[in-house]
Parts: C-alpha cells; structure tokens; sequence
C-alpha cells in the first residue's frame, strides 16, 4: 500500500509540473477582448443567431426548461430576411406581432421590428440624421433616438434603437447612413429585453423631448408610440424588400437600410 501511494504522489507530482510548464507558455489572457467580430458569422443559420441571442439562460441554468421553450420558438418563427446573396440577422418579432421575441403574448400589436443578434454586435444608422437622445431607460434600457428627417412620402421619421449596450454616438451628433451608432449588450440586464438580445427599431412621427417625458401620451420617447410607421414600407430597396447599405452605392433620401451590415455569402453557397 505504502508503494503504491508513493507512485500515485510522484505520478501526482510529475502531472503538476507538466502543466505548470505547458501554461507557463500559453498566452493567457484574463482580459480578452470582448468586441465584436463578423469574420465568421456569414454562414450563419438560423438556430446560430437565436442561440446566440439567448446567452441570458448561459448565467442562469435554473431556466433550462423556460430556454429550450424560447429556443424551440425562436428556431420556428424568426424571419430568415436575407436578401439574395447576404446573410442578416432575422427578425423575431415583426411589426405587427402578437407574440414577444420570449414567446409571451404582447398587450398591444407591436410597433417596431426586433432583430437579434450577437454580443457588442454592431448597431448602423438607417439614414442620415441627427441623434436627439443617449439614454438608459429603467425598463429598456439602452436607448438612441435618431431624427432621419422626412420619409420619400413626406412623414417624419425618428428612430428609436432600442436595448442596446454601448453608445457610439453623442446628443446633437450628425450622422450618415451605415455609420455605428451603438451596440448590442454583452448582458441583458432590463426587464423589457426580455432576456432575449435583441434590437427594437421602431419608427414614430413626434419626438417626445427630455422636459415631456412621463406626461400623458409621452411615456416612450414618442408621442406617437402606438401609431408607428412600419419599417418595411421605407426600404430603400422597395416596400417589404430589406435593402443592405453599401458604401459605394448611393440611396434615395426618405429611404432606409438594414440596422446591421449585410454579411456577404461566399460563392459556394449562392
């Protein structure tokens, strides 16, 4: 007994220093960069973005039924809206809907487009404008209002990119379409994002300003908050046909383009 623990201590022994070398040579980073990249992510399918999108459940395993339910949902409703040639983050809950991007049903029709997608994934302007407002809301949290000045049909349009983390842009900036204007959390921290990543695009008419808010009729950043205009009916592409922004290809003014780039299938599979 007494040889056969001497073995196991010097094989304990010989083990430990072994990778006390192999790590003294590794680059171990206990910082690693947290930021986004695409360079990967053009093949992407459908059951990638939405479990991607659900790295909420990741820090609490005590939901593994209530994940695999939002999972198995997200796989069969999301919207694969890729135009031809691209791969873009599908949307989950549509203008419309009935039916929140974590399955439950909505009190009222939604007024926006909810797009998921990747941590710190960038966010880009739907056209030109000026940023109104950089705030974190109790319930939405992260939130830029956008006015991208007058639609091709003469209405307003200003922006609300809404559950967003980092901010890109500053009050009182002027930005062209396609620039980075926010991204995507890393964590979903506030309730009304459902525990689901994802960007709420929603387009209103009259801009509740810093002074209105939480006054009658001018809770959520717009007077017209459940009277929106729909999204798919400004593409710059045409009614319903989602238009990716090209930096070398020029747009009609009143239009808009994807909120996410556009990533670029490879040959084999177009």
């Amino acid at each position: 007994m007494i040889v056969m623990h001497l073995k196991f201590f010097y094989l304990e022994k010989l083990i430990f220093g072994t990778l006390i070398v192999f790590f003294s040579f590794q680059p171990i980073n206990c910082f690693a960069d947290a930021s986004y990249s695409d360079k990967n992510y053009s093949e992407s399918s459908i059951s990638d973005y939405c479990d991607d999108s659900l790295e909420w459940y990741d820090d609490h395993p005590g939901y593994s039924g209530e994940f695999t339910r939002v999972l198995d949902y997200c796989i069969e409703y999301v919207k694969d809206v890729s135009p031809e040639g691209f791969n873009v983050n599908p949307i989950l809950s549509d203008f419309g809907a009935m039916n929140g991007v974590n399955t439950r049903p909505r009190d009222n029709i939604h007024q926006g487009i909810d797009i998921i997608g990747r941590a710190n994934e960038p966010i880009i302007a739907i056209s030109d404008g000026i940023v109104l407002e950089t705030t974190i809301e109790d319930c939405w949290g992260g939130t830029v209002i956008v006015d991208h000045g007058k639609a091709f049909d003469g209405k307003n349009m200003i922006a609300i990119y809404g559950h967003v983390g980092e901010f890109l842009v500053n009050e009182n900036d002027k930005i062209k379409r396609g620039d980075m204007i926010a991204r995507l959390p890393s964590k979903i921290k506030y309730r009304c994002m459902a525990r689901v990543r994802h960007l709420h695009l929603q387009i209103g008419q009259r801009y509740c300003k810093k002074e209105e808010k939480d006054n009658w009729g001018c809770k959520y950043f717009i007077k017209d908050f459940y009277r929106s205009l729909n999204p798919h009916d400004y593409w710059a592409d045409g009614v319903n046909n989602i238009s990716c922004f090209n930096d070398k290809k020029s747009f009609k003014n009143g239009t808009i383009t994807y909120p996410f780039k556009c990533k670029k299938l490879s040959k084999k599979n177009n």
